[in-house]
């Protein structure tokens, strides 16, 4: 971008696309029909041939419009016919080749022609590559970069060239916000003018120019008489009065913008005296709030400034001889370039306008105006910054993609673009957010997106289905009929173009939001359509299909909504007609409860023994209600109290739904589910099977789902009520069961806002707070009685950083069943696995381990003493190690040391220690990145029988000698052992540089305790953890020790 675009650049750049693209493609052999008898040619002058100019402007006058690409040119075109029929000549000699070194039997031969098939292989991926780059848009293919010599070789400001004047009160503040515009581009030496200092770039080629020039300050008179003696002296070397210019006023929010010195007024009225009589000072004024990121101001006090900010730029309008056009950016620059970038489109397009407006008899060419560009150097930006890896400051992308899709007017090409680009942006931060405000926009932005595409485009197909789960979203948080109606649209129409792969995902979720609706509103053809849809989807796929399970359970799910609604309509038209029936409703009220619990045990479909039919469970229930249990039930008189009624319909209904299962062998000829369902087993043919039925298991899907979106549930919730059946007292909250379970640990860190209920359902805490997190003394109870830091239960953040302490927290808590106490953490990890009910506690424990360590490397959850689990020798058996916590005492440290530092033992070390990967799982292996320390000797100092121990004095390499008191005796050959240290990466990922200090912080670390695990090494040369139950603390030798560290990543069973 910072470029001075003159035809000695423009032929240089020719020439080397030349060299590297055309020539070598028009070399290789051209055979197309426009490049006959021109081969001893060079590739431009063929081009110019081509195009019928013969002109070096090619680039300029062909390409430069946004979003043409090289191969819709004339000579792109012909470059590609000839490209690509070089290419299939090329593969079928290559293949023959291939075929030939088969064939043959001479070692020599065979190894030429695989030496010429590899160098053709080569000479044509080499090809494609460079017709890949051709096809890019040609806008996207420039190189931004730094004019070094614009004002060496005496180039002025033109006549169509556009000024950004950078003033404000500060000189480091103004030289810091012009970097952020060119902080990622090389900025060479830059000649100024005294204290004037400019920047010189051209937006694309053929554009007019921009110069950013960044303003001296005044203070003192004597200052202000050499800043403004400076600044005219540029201006009358540089400057002309009939290019376009406009101010970018920063005022840094650090001081009172009422100020003496840093009045706005003042400071532009001393500005515009540098300009005389011979220039027009510019009247387009952008204010632009600055704040250092360093330096936090109260809330209260930016909110104030910002106010008086406004208010003098408000005052500003019309004030003086200069006419100021004065407006305030509508945000604060906190070093973004994103947002700096923001504010100079603004006030360039705010320019351009104001050139419009003032030739409104001569319309611009797009050599005269930047106003056609802006649209394209924002879009240039918008990539670029949205591609940042580290350090993504996503507000700021988000203000520069307004900034872009206003510098787009509604039919420009690239508005379309800007509207998703910048819908993605915000959903982005509305997922992480979760802020109504984005929700809104998101909506907005991707319905006008949609617009530009016709119906039948797969790009508005997409948009839509995003606009679908928006509006859906925004309808469960707001309860929106209005929303629902525009999904039930949406989904209408997207099952009209459903494809036959697709149609039933589309007929489920249109049932999905008119059971929604019926939810509502309770109308009976709402959900007799849900119903139909729903039956429809299940048969569009034969039983056993992963589908038709699912319609299947959306059938189900549909059915008992509607029998709920007519139960609930019954019973208030019986109580109406007969009130004294309110006995006989509590009865069936209490036998469907009892029924639908029972039945969601057992499996989907049962066998029934007296017809041979299976049934379904809306079958089972069914027969239940035809039975003489189910009359019976109804018959209980009305003097049996609660407790009895429920001990008897629970009884019966035990007893009617008990099953026997079958195990057995699978024979040939099985019967299977299509063969049996609607017929009764009796009837089937004489095969071998008929006997045997497979059953077939409950799917856990939406277990799966529940499991995993809990926290998200949680946290997305406007509050949480916890009522605490067992608090009778203010000081019986911190001993309440609900403290000690498993899922309660999530509930409580996912929820934002929290009530707290006592027994008789009045609130704990007497205060006004909504919030019970936000009461103090509540809040200092919570800490007490979870050991949870006040800033997690307040903020807690979901993922793997310090997991050994989110470990701890759960540790002291107990699930029903085992396997639950890793489930309940899967939310709290913010980690996604299958949920295995019936698998051991140490296994699904194991798997969670497995995923925090091979995502994060954290090897301070394998800090731990207890008995280890069948899962991985390293890993404990459930979470009760994790209660204690560990604490080494540490050592000082001696700096004078670093005088006789071994530095370059020193970097190597740390070079080593740096290229070791994280630690990871590998074919059921924990791959421990170590440093490690094999036991040279061994003596057995004391031991006991009850239970058995046995106290040794170890010396092992590197290591002081230690006495430590194991559960294991250890074999007298010591040469199988070994102490390792895990090593965690986070310790050198704070070290960015490689200098001395930074490899002494290492040698620190390193030489402090720490706990060492005992490996023992089998005859496959895998390792497994003994010792477990046993504290091992060890401590290096020496500083010199630490040079000579050994590194190993064994593989840990």
């Amino acid at each position: 971008m910072w470029d001075e675009v003159n035809k000695k650049s423009q032929e240089s750049k020719v020439a080397e696309l030349e060299q590297k693209f055309w020539k070598p493609l028009i070399e290789a052999g051209a055979r197309h029909k426009r490049f006959e008898d021109n081969s001893s040619r060079g590739a431009w002058a063929i081009i110019e041939d081509l195009t019928g100019g013969g002109e070096v402007s090619l680039l300029q006058d062909k390409m430069v419009d946004v979003g043409w690409k090289f191969t819709e040119t004339r000579p792109g075109e012909a470059l590609c016919d000839q490209s690509w029929k070089l290419n299939r000549e090329q593969r079928n000699i290559i293949e023959q080749l291939g075929g030939e070194a088969k064939r043959q039997t001479h070692p020599e031969l065979v190894k030429y022609l695989q030496a010429e098939q590899r160098r053709l292989e080569t000479e044509l991926k080499t090809m494609k590559d460079a017709m890949e780059k051709l096809k890019t848009p040609f806008f996207k293919s420039i190189v931004l970069f730094s004019d070094k010599t614009c004002f060496d070789s005496g180039i002025t400001v033109g006549e169509n060239d556009y000024v950004i004047f950078v003033v404000g009160p500060t000189g480091e503040g103004k030289t810091w916000f012009t970097r952020q515009l060119y902080v990622y581009y090389d900025q060479g030496t830059h000649p100024h003018t005294a204290s004037v200092k400019a920047w010189r770039c051209t937006p694309y080629y053929g554009s007019p120019c921009i110069f950013v020039v960044e303003t001296p300050s005044f203070h003192s008179d004597r200052d202000n008489l050499d800043a403004l003696n400076g600044m005219t002296d540029w201006l009358e070397s540089k400057f002309t009065e009939k290019c376009h210019s406009g101010i970018l006023f920063l005022h840094s929010l650090e001081s009172d913008p009422t100020g003496g010195d840093t009045s706005m007024s003042w400071h532009l009225e001393t500005f515009a005296k540098a300009f005389r009589n011979k220039f027009t000072v510019p009247s387009d004024v952008y204010v632009v709030p600055t704040n250092n990121p360093d330096y936090t101001l109260p809330s209260e006090t930016l909110k104030q400034r910002l106010s008086q900010l406004k208010a003098m730029t408000e005052r500003l309008k019309g004030n003086g001889g200069c006419n100021w056009r004065a407006s305030v950016f509508p945000g604060v620059l906190k070093g973004q370039p994103e947002t700096a970038w923001s504010a100079a489109l603004l006030l360039l397009k705010g320019i351009t306008e104001l050139q419009t407006k003032k030739s409104l008899t001569s319309k611009p060419t797009p050599s005269q105006s930047l106003d056609s560009g802006l649209p394209a150097v924002s879009r240039i930006l918008l990539n670029r910054f949205t591609k940042k890896k580290n350090d993504r400051d996503l507000d700021a992308i988000i203000t520069l993609g307004h900034t872009a899709l206003e510098l787009a007017p509604p039919k420009h090409e690239k508005r379309y673009s800007f509207l998703v680009d910048l819908a993605g942006l915000v959903s982005e931060r509305f997922n992480e957010e979760g802020r109504k405000e984005d929700l809104d926009e998101s909506i907005t932005l991707k319905r006008t997106a949609s617009e530009y595409k016709s119906a039948d485009e797969p790009q508005r197909q997409t948009l839509l289905l995003e606009l679908d789960n928006h509006l859906f979203e925004r309808f469960k948080r707001a309860d929106s009929m209005v929303d629902l109606e525009e999904v039930i649209s949406l989904r209408r129409a997207a099952l009209e173009r459903a494809p036959p792969t697709n149609r039933c995902r589309a007929l489920l979720n249109l049932a999905d939001a008119l059971h929604e609706k019926f939810k509502k509103q309770g109308t009976e053809s709402i959900i007799a359509e849900a119903v139909s849809l729903a039956r429809a989807a299940s048969g569009l796929h034969p039983p056993g299909h992963p589908d038709h399970a699912l319609s299947r359970d959306h059938l189900a799910s549909y059915l008992q909504t509607k029998v709920g609604k007519e139960a609930t309509r019954a019973h208030v038209k019986e109580l109406g007609a007969n009130p004294s029936s309110t006995d006989s409703y509590n009865i069936k009220r209490s036998i469907k409860k009892a029924v639908s619990i029972i039945v969601e045990k057992i499996p989907l479909r049962l066998l029934h023994a007296l017809t041979g039919v299976l049934c379904d469970r809306d079958a089972q229930i069914s027969h239940f209600e035809s039975s003489p249990q189910y009359k019976r039930l109804l018959s209980l008189p009305s003097s049996l109290n609660k407790e009895q009624l429920e001990t008897e319909i629970n009884k019966v209904i035990s007893e009617y739904f008990e099953f026997v299962t079958l195990s057995h062998r699978w024979g040939i000829r099985e019967p299977l589910l299509r063969d049996v369902e609607g017929k009764s087993v009796y009837d089937l043919g004489n095969t071998d099977g008929e006997a045997k039925l497979q059953m077939l298991c409950d799917s856990s899907a939406e277990l799966q789902e529940a499991i995993g979106s809990m926290f998200s549930w949680y946290h997305r919730s406007a509050q949480t009520i916890v009522y605490l059946s067992d608090v009778f007292d203010a000081d019986s909250l911190v001993r309440s069961v609900w403290f000690t379970r498993g899922w309660t640990l999530q509930e409580l860190l996912a929820s934002r806002a929290v009530l707290f209920y006592t027994y008789d359902w009045s609130l704990y805490s007497t205060s006004d707070a909504v919030d019970h997190k936000s009461d103090p003394p509540l809040l200092e109870k919570l800490q007490i009685a979870t050991g949870i830091a006040k800033h997690h239960l307040t903020n807690f953040c979901p993922g793997m950083d310090d997991a050994r302490s989110r470990l701890h927290w759960a540790s002291r808590r107990r699930t029903t069943r085992p396997e639950d106490i890793a489930y309940s953490l899967f939310g709290i990890f913010q980690v996604h696995l299958p949920i295995f009910y019936g698998e051991s506690a140490q296994n699904a424990l194991g798997r969670l381990l497995v995923e925090i360590i091979s995502r994060s490397g954290d090897v301070s959850v394998l800090d731990w003493v207890g008995k280890p689990s069948s899962f991985n020798s390293c890993f404990p058996i459930d979470l009760v190690p994790y209660q204690t916590v560990p604490h080494l005492q540490p050592i000082p440290t001696d700096p004078s040391r670093r005088n006789n530092l071994d530095i370059d033992r020193a970097q190597k070390l740390y070079s080593e220690l740096a290229r070791l990967p994280r630690a990871g799982f590998i074919n059921s292996k924990l791959t421990l990145p170590s440093t490690v320390h094999p036991l040279t000797a061994v003596k057995q100092q004391d031991s006991s029988t009850s239970p058995p121990l046995y106290t040794y004095e170890i010396q092992a390499s590197r290591l002081r000698p230690l006495n430590v008191t194991l559960s294991v005796k250890l074999d007298e050959s010591v040469d199988t052992y070994i102490l390792v240290r895990p090593w965690h990466p986070k310790t050198l990922e704070q070290q960015t540089d490689r200098d001395v200090d930074a490899v002494w912080k290492l040698l620190e670390k390193l030489e402090q305790p720490f706990n060492a695990l005992l490996l023992k090494r089998s005859l496959r040369n895998e390792y497994q953890r003994i010792a477990c139950d046993c504290t091992i603390t060890a401590r290096i030798e020496d500083i010199t020790s630490i040079l000579d560290s050994e590194v190993l990543i064994p593989e840990i069973v």
